[in-house]
């Protein structure tokens, strides 16, 4: 019986580690114009400070889902550009702490579309390394045009980042696609709501287990016009763990320590942890699939009709 790989790597496994602090926020000011964004980025640099001298030496920080703007009716009376003034400052304050960004905002990129709910990463040199657009705006009130893709990109200490945001995490489909394209970081952004808290936690701890990735989700802790966005921020193993968590409804600032390269290892094995391999070979222990199993086209369900 040929096994393959289906064995316990032998050996200590050596991983960096990467430390994030989330900033549970809210709102300096629900802006209803361009020049009041300013004031959002004014608090997140604030906070920036905080977080760099609280925590010495982390290497990211991820702010709530639209965290410029915030969400509603006025936010497309406030977006931003992707060359204007508030992330030119936002870039120039990672350059100076060598520290990544991952920010919420709400960007009109000038293409003739509706604004985009996006999620952009700024690296410690001060360069945005990459926008996510999000790709299911939660229906019947978010007008934002949505996204295409569930992008992958390299971030610090052997990391490999997808970003979602907020109601892309209900569907099972975006976090497959980020697994699928290599991540062991999924970063959800969110302003999630009540009565949704089950629902909130569920979904973080599900995209971990099943897709073996840590799951960093920042949310808004604040009411606005018509929720209560409850917090609960908090970072997920690869075992569907909670390893960190803000309480429920204050600001909140705190930082957990991930080791992507476990999920690196993970996926070099294919006992039970590592579901994607399982997916694909099916009865890998069956003498009859020679230890490697079985690829999906086997399986009926997944025959055109």
């Amino acid at each position: 019986m040929n096994v393959g790989n289906c064995f316990p790597i032998n050996g200590k496994i050596e991983t960096e580690c990467l430390s994030v602090a989330l900033f549970q926020m809210k709102l300096a000011v629900v802006p209803k114009t361009r020049e009041e964004v300013m004031q959002n980025v004014d608090k997140i640099i604030e906070w920036i400070d905080r977080a760099i001298t609280g925590f010495p030496g982390i290497d990211m920080i991820v702010t709530p889902e639209a965290s410029l703007n915030g969400v509603g009716p006025h936010a497309s009376l406030c977006c931003v550009t992707l060359y204007g003034p508030e992330l030119a400052k936002l870039k120039a304050v990672c350059k100076e702490y060598q520290i990544w960004l991952a920010v919420g905002a709400c960007v009109d990129e000038q293409d003739g579309n509706f604004y985009k709910n996006c999620a952009i990463t700024i690296n410690d040199k001060g360069e945005i390394v990459d926008i996510y657009r999000k790709v299911t705006p939660w229906n019947p009130v978010e007008p934002s045009s949505p996204g295409d893709e569930i992008r992958v990109f390299e971030g610090p200490k052997g990391s490999r980042i997808a970003s979602i945001i907020c109601s892309d995490g209900d569907y099972q489909d975006n976090w497959r696609e980020a697994a699928s394209k290599g991540a062991n970081v999924v970063l959800r952004l969110t302003t999630y709501m009540t009565p949704f808290e089950n629902q909130y936690e569920i979904t973080n701890r599900a995209g971990a287990y099943f897709n073996k990735v840590y799951v960093v989700a920042a949310n808004t802790s604040e009411m606005d016009e018509c929720y209560s966005l409850f917090g609960r921020s908090m970072v997920v193993n690869p075992e569907g763990d909670i390893i960190a968590q803000a309480p429920v409804g204050i600001p909140y600032i705190f930082k957990a320590d991930l080791y992507p390269g476990l999920c690196d290892a993970i996926q070099k094995q294919a006992l039970m942890g590592d579901l994607l391999w399982l997916r694909n070979h099916r009865g890998a222990a069956s003498p009859d699939t020679y230890g490697t199993g079985s690829d999906s086209t086997m399986y009926s369900y997944l025959e055109d009709k």
